[in-house]
């Protein structure tokens, strides 16, 4: 039974895969897309550990036991969210580019 559905899973990943043939014009316009997001991947990187060091600085400033650590936690969080959505939007693209998902 556990054969059959991983056979089944892998024929229908199989006909997936195929279905994401993508034209060259296509191809080099989510290659040029890529290569933003790469760019963008690598400031969002650099722009967290400023956001998080600075952070850091605001915690020391204020104190850990005072009751203002807050605006520290929310940097964090914020810096943290922002890299998540741009590593996000990375992995579309790569999605995209390697035909997992067919272009309509």
């Amino acid at each position: 039974m556990v054969r059959g559905s991983v056979t089944l899973g892998l024929i229908a990943a199989t006909g997936v895969l195929s279905l994401g043939a993508i034209t060259p014009e296509q191809r080099s316009m989510l290659d040029a897309f890529d290569q933003v997001l790469t760019g963008m991947v690598y400031a969002a990187a650099g722009l967290a550990v400023f956001a998080i060091v600075w952070a850091g600085f605001v915690l020391m400033a204020e104190g850990v036991e005072g009751r203002e650590t807050g605006r520290a936690r929310a940097a964090v969080f914020l810096a943290l969210g922002g890299l998540v959505l741009v590593l996000s939007a990375k992995i579309v693209s790569r999605v995209l580019i390697n035909g997992i998902v067919p272009i309509p």
